[in-house]
């Protein structure tokens, strides 16, 4: 992809009504430097993100129909990115092991999510493939659609309490 097309297409996403970006993260904006490392990334956040709902899920039925929605999502796009890297001929993703402090933290799991849409977002000029490009953007759209619902259950729950 040229440095032009590239611009565009980044600005084509940036521009998008759907991506949620100004939500008031503290934080810091990946460079990445590689493909491998976007995939490397978004692999750990996503494994943060499975790690809270599953453990908010045990806690509540309402959250277990939502984590399992959530997890079906992040195992359908773990398969495609696994594809993507075949492609990309990067390694086979390792089990990515996070330690996650505040597991039944909302506002932990809504940070969590919100550093996964971004690292989709800003890890786009890294991939160097407008295929991989297109379905990780992709990916992000639906991210996105989570921290939006993750959102509404931080607010449902302040209003109940």
């Amino acid at each position: 992809m040229s440095p032009v097309n590239r611009r565009r297409a980044i600005q084509a996403v940036v521009a998008a009504p759907w991506v949620p970006w100004s939500l008031g993260t503290s934080a810091q904006a990946a460079d990445y430097a590689s493909a491998a490392e976007v995939m490397d990334a978004v692999d750990r956040l996503e494994a943060e993100v499975g790690l809270r709902f599953r453990a908010l899920a045990e806690g509540s039925a309402g959250a277990g129909v939502l984590a399992t929605s959530v997890l079906a999502d992040h195992e359908s796009q773990w398969r495609a990115r696994a594809k993507l890297r075949r492609r990309l001929r990067l390694p086979a993703s390792e089990t990515a092991r996070v330690e996650v402090p505040d597991l039944l933290s909302l506002e932990a799991l809504r940070s969590a999510q919100q550093e996964l849409v971004h690292a989709h977002a800003e890890g786009l000029v890294a991939l160097g493939d407008p295929h991989v490009v297109q379905v990780m953007a992709g990916h992000m759209v639906g991210l996105s659609r989570h921290l939006a619902v993750i959102d509404l259950w931080i607010e449902a729950e302040a209003t109940r309490g």
